[in-house]
Protein backbone atom coordinates (compact mmCIF):
# COMPACT_ATOMS: atom_id res chain seq x y z
CA UNK A 1 0.00 0.00 0.00
CA UNK A 2 1.29 3.42 -0.94
CA UNK A 3 2.20 5.85 1.80
CA UNK A 4 0.42 9.19 2.13
CA UNK A 5 3.45 11.05 0.84
CA UNK A 6 3.64 8.81 -2.23
CA UNK A 7 -0.07 9.25 -2.97
CA UNK A 8 0.19 13.01 -2.64
CA UNK A 9 3.19 13.05 -4.97
CA UNK A 10 1.35 10.94 -7.55
CA UNK A 11 -1.81 13.06 -7.39
CA UNK A 12 -0.13 16.46 -7.61
CA UNK A 13 2.32 15.24 -10.24
CA UNK A 14 -0.54 13.77 -12.28
CA UNK A 15 -2.49 17.04 -12.04
CA UNK A 16 0.50 19.05 -13.28
CA UNK A 17 1.06 16.63 -16.18
CA UNK A 18 -2.63 16.80 -17.10
CA UNK A 19 -2.65 20.60 -17.12
CA UNK A 20 0.62 20.71 -19.05
CA UNK A 21 -0.66 18.33 -21.74
CA UNK A 22 -3.88 20.31 -22.11
CA UNK A 23 -1.97 23.58 -22.41
CA UNK A 24 0.15 22.09 -25.20
CA UNK A 25 -2.91 20.72 -26.98
CA UNK A 26 -4.59 24.10 -26.68
CA UNK A 27 -1.80 25.59 -28.80
CA UNK A 28 -2.84 23.42 -31.73
CA UNK A 29 -6.46 22.39 -31.21
CA UNK A 30 -7.81 25.36 -29.21
CA UNK A 31 -9.62 23.39 -26.56
CA UNK A 32 -13.04 24.51 -25.46
CA UNK A 33 -13.47 25.86 -21.96
CA UNK A 34 -15.87 23.01 -21.27
CA UNK A 35 -13.07 20.52 -21.95
CA UNK A 36 -11.13 22.15 -19.15
CA UNK A 37 -14.18 21.93 -16.91
CA UNK A 38 -14.57 18.20 -17.57
CA UNK A 39 -10.86 17.49 -17.15
CA UNK A 40 -10.62 19.36 -13.84
CA UNK A 41 -13.82 17.78 -12.56
CA UNK A 42 -12.52 14.30 -13.48
CA UNK A 43 -9.19 14.97 -11.75
CA UNK A 44 -11.07 16.13 -8.67
CA UNK A 45 -13.16 12.98 -8.75
CA UNK A 46 -10.00 10.89 -8.78
CA UNK A 47 -8.56 12.74 -5.79
CA UNK A 48 -11.87 12.34 -3.94
CA UNK A 49 -11.80 8.60 -4.67
CA UNK A 50 -8.39 8.35 -2.99
CA UNK A 51 -9.79 10.18 0.03
CA UNK A 52 -12.71 7.73 0.25
CA UNK A 53 -10.27 4.80 0.23
CA UNK A 54 -8.27 6.34 3.07
CA UNK A 55 -10.19 8.91 5.11
CA UNK A 56 -7.13 9.84 7.11
CA UNK A 57 -5.52 11.35 4.02
CA UNK A 58 -7.50 14.59 4.12
CA UNK A 59 -5.09 16.28 1.69
CA UNK A 60 -6.81 14.32 -1.09
CA UNK A 61 -10.10 15.92 -0.09
CA UNK A 62 -8.46 19.35 -0.29
CA UNK A 63 -7.09 18.57 -3.75
CA UNK A 64 -10.54 17.47 -4.92
CA UNK A 65 -12.07 20.63 -3.51
CA UNK A 66 -9.57 22.90 -5.29
CA UNK A 67 -10.06 21.14 -8.63
CA UNK A 68 -13.85 21.22 -8.39
CA UNK A 69 -13.82 24.88 -7.32
CA UNK A 70 -11.73 25.85 -10.37
CA UNK A 71 -13.94 23.77 -12.66
CA UNK A 72 -17.06 25.43 -11.27
CA UNK A 73 -15.50 28.88 -11.65
CA UNK A 74 -14.82 28.25 -15.34
CA UNK A 75 -18.32 26.84 -15.79
CA UNK A 76 -19.84 30.00 -14.29
CA UNK A 77 -17.57 32.49 -16.07
CA UNK A 78 -17.95 31.08 -19.60
CA UNK A 79 -21.74 31.71 -19.81
CA UNK A 80 -21.12 35.02 -17.97
CA UNK A 81 -23.09 34.00 -14.91
CA UNK A 82 -20.22 35.46 -12.87
CA UNK A 83 -18.76 38.78 -13.99
CA UNK A 84 -16.45 41.45 -12.63
CA UNK A 85 -16.70 41.76 -8.83
CA UNK A 86 -18.74 38.55 -8.58
CA UNK A 87 -15.68 36.55 -9.66
CA UNK A 88 -13.58 37.96 -6.82
CA UNK A 89 -16.43 37.31 -4.39
CA UNK A 90 -16.64 33.68 -5.53
CA UNK A 91 -12.89 33.13 -5.20
CA UNK A 92 -12.74 34.60 -1.69
CA UNK A 93 -15.71 32.55 -0.49
CA UNK A 94 -14.15 29.40 -1.97
CA UNK A 95 -10.95 30.12 -0.03
CA UNK A 96 -12.88 30.79 3.19
CA UNK A 97 -14.91 27.57 3.10
CA UNK A 98 -12.06 25.13 3.94
CA UNK A 99 -11.09 27.17 7.00
CA UNK A 100 -14.68 27.10 8.17
CA UNK A 101 -14.75 23.33 7.62
CA UNK A 102 -11.61 22.95 9.77
CA UNK A 103 -13.32 24.74 12.65
CA UNK A 104 -16.57 22.81 12.30
CA UNK A 105 -14.65 19.55 12.31
CA UNK A 106 -12.73 20.45 15.45
CA UNK A 107 -14.00 23.36 17.55
CA UNK A 108 -10.62 23.61 19.24
CA UNK A 109 -9.19 24.89 15.96
CA UNK A 110 -10.75 28.32 16.51
CA UNK A 111 -7.87 30.00 14.69
CA UNK A 112 -9.43 28.87 11.39
CA UNK A 113 -12.29 31.30 11.98
CA UNK A 114 -9.95 34.28 11.59
CA UNK A 115 -8.99 33.77 7.92
CA UNK A 116 -12.49 32.49 7.17
CA UNK A 117 -14.07 35.63 8.62
CA UNK A 118 -11.64 37.95 6.84
CA UNK A 119 -12.28 36.27 3.48
CA UNK A 120 -16.06 36.35 3.94
CA UNK A 121 -16.07 40.02 4.96
CA UNK A 122 -13.91 41.07 1.99
CA UNK A 123 -16.03 38.94 -0.35
CA UNK A 124 -19.26 40.51 0.90
CA UNK A 125 -17.77 44.00 0.68
CA UNK A 126 -16.64 43.48 -2.93
CA UNK A 127 -20.04 42.05 -3.83
CA UNK A 128 -21.90 44.98 -2.27
CA UNK A 129 -19.61 47.48 -4.01
CA UNK A 130 -20.30 45.75 -7.31
CA UNK A 131 -24.04 45.97 -6.69
CA UNK A 132 -23.74 49.68 -5.86
CA UNK A 133 -24.92 49.20 -2.27
CA UNK A 134 -21.63 50.36 -0.77
CA UNK A 135 -19.96 53.53 -1.94
CA UNK A 136 -18.16 56.59 -0.60
CA UNK A 137 -18.19 56.67 3.22
CA UNK A 138 -20.20 53.46 3.54
CA UNK A 139 -17.08 51.47 2.58
CA UNK A 140 -14.95 52.53 5.61
CA UNK A 141 -18.06 52.25 7.79
CA UNK A 142 -18.55 48.64 6.68
CA UNK A 143 -14.88 47.77 7.21
CA UNK A 144 -14.69 49.30 10.70
CA UNK A 145 -17.93 47.71 11.86
CA UNK A 146 -16.76 44.37 10.47
CA UNK A 147 -13.53 44.70 12.46
CA UNK A 148 -15.46 45.62 15.62
CA UNK A 149 -17.81 42.63 15.43
CA UNK A 150 -15.30 39.89 16.46
CA UNK A 151 -14.33 41.85 19.58
CA UNK A 152 -17.98 42.01 20.66
CA UNK A 153 -18.30 38.27 20.01
CA UNK A 154 -15.28 37.65 22.26
CA UNK A 155 -16.91 39.64 25.05
CA UNK A 156 -20.29 37.95 24.54
CA UNK A 157 -18.71 34.49 24.85
CA UNK A 158 -16.76 35.38 27.98
CA UNK A 159 -17.77 38.47 29.99
CA UNK A 160 -14.43 38.40 31.75
CA UNK A 161 -12.81 39.46 28.47
CA UNK A 162 -13.99 43.04 28.98
CA UNK A 163 -10.88 44.38 27.28
CA UNK A 164 -12.43 43.39 23.93
CA UNK A 165 -14.97 46.18 24.35
CA UNK A 166 -12.23 48.81 24.09
CA UNK A 167 -11.00 48.14 20.52
CA UNK A 168 -14.45 46.96 19.51
CA UNK A 169 -16.09 50.10 20.85
CA UNK A 170 -13.53 52.41 19.22
CA UNK A 171 -13.94 50.74 15.84
CA UNK A 172 -17.73 50.74 16.15
CA UNK A 173 -17.88 54.43 17.09
CA UNK A 174 -15.66 55.45 14.17
CA UNK A 175 -17.68 53.22 11.84
CA UNK A 176 -20.93 54.76 13.02
CA UNK A 177 -19.41 58.20 12.50
CA UNK A 178 -18.77 57.37 8.84
CA UNK A 179 -22.25 55.87 8.59
CA UNK A 180 -23.90 59.00 10.01
CA UNK A 181 -21.71 61.22 7.84
CA UNK A 182 -22.83 59.34 4.74
CA UNK A 183 -26.48 59.73 5.72
CA UNK A 184 -25.93 63.41 6.55
CA UNK A 185 -24.45 64.12 3.14
CA UNK A 186 -27.70 63.06 1.50
CA UNK A 187 -29.78 65.52 3.49
CA UNK A 188 -27.37 68.28 4.45
CA UNK A 189 -28.02 70.27 1.27
CA UNK A 190 -31.76 70.35 1.88
CA UNK A 191 -31.35 71.29 5.54
CA UNK A 192 -28.94 74.10 4.71
CA UNK A 193 -31.39 75.57 2.18
CA UNK A 194 -34.24 75.34 4.69
CA UNK A 195 -32.22 77.08 7.39
CA UNK A 196 -31.05 79.86 5.05
CA UNK A 197 -34.58 80.39 3.72
CA UNK A 198 -36.02 80.51 7.25
CA UNK A 199 -33.36 83.03 8.32
CA UNK A 200 -34.21 85.27 5.36
CA UNK A 201 -37.94 85.17 6.19
CA UNK A 202 -37.33 85.93 9.86
CA UNK A 203 -35.09 88.85 8.97
CA UNK A 204 -37.66 90.22 6.51
CA UNK A 205 -40.77 90.02 8.72
CA UNK A 206 -39.39 90.50 12.22
CA UNK A 207 -38.75 94.33 11.99
CA UNK A 208 -42.18 95.01 10.44
CA UNK A 209 -43.91 93.08 13.19
CA UNK A 210 -41.93 94.93 15.82
CA UNK A 211 -43.01 98.32 14.37
CA UNK A 212 -46.65 97.24 14.33
CA UNK A 213 -46.51 96.21 18.00
CA UNK A 214 -44.75 99.41 19.12
CA UNK A 215 -47.30 101.72 17.41
CA UNK A 216 -46.66 105.28 16.08
CA UNK A 217 -43.74 107.26 17.45
CA UNK A 218 -44.39 109.26 20.62
CA UNK A 219 -45.72 112.82 19.97
CA UNK A 220 -44.94 115.98 21.85
CA UNK A 221 -47.37 115.84 24.86
CA UNK A 222 -46.80 119.46 25.99
CA UNK A 223 -50.13 121.11 26.89
CA UNK A 224 -51.35 124.29 25.02
CA UNK A 225 -51.70 126.09 28.32
CA UNK A 226 -48.17 125.43 29.19
CA UNK A 227 -47.13 126.68 25.78
CA UNK A 228 -49.11 129.89 26.19
CA UNK A 229 -47.58 130.52 29.61
CA UNK A 230 -44.13 130.03 28.17
CA UNK A 231 -44.85 132.36 25.28
CA UNK A 232 -46.47 135.18 27.43
CA UNK A 233 -44.87 138.61 26.77
CA UNK A 234 -42.73 140.03 29.48
CA UNK A 235 -44.13 143.14 31.29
Amino acid sequence: MLSKTAKQTIVWGGILILVGVMLLLDQYVELSAWVWVLALAAAGLGAFGLYVVDRSDWWMLLAAYVLWAIALLIALVVPEILQDEAIATYVLLVIALPFLAVYLRDRRQWWALIPAYVMVVVAVMIGLIGLGVLDDMLVPAFVLLAIALPFFVVFARDRRQWWALIPGGIMAVIGLFFLIAEAALEYIGGFVLLLVGAAILVRAFAPRKAREEEGPPAADMASPAGSQEDEAPLE
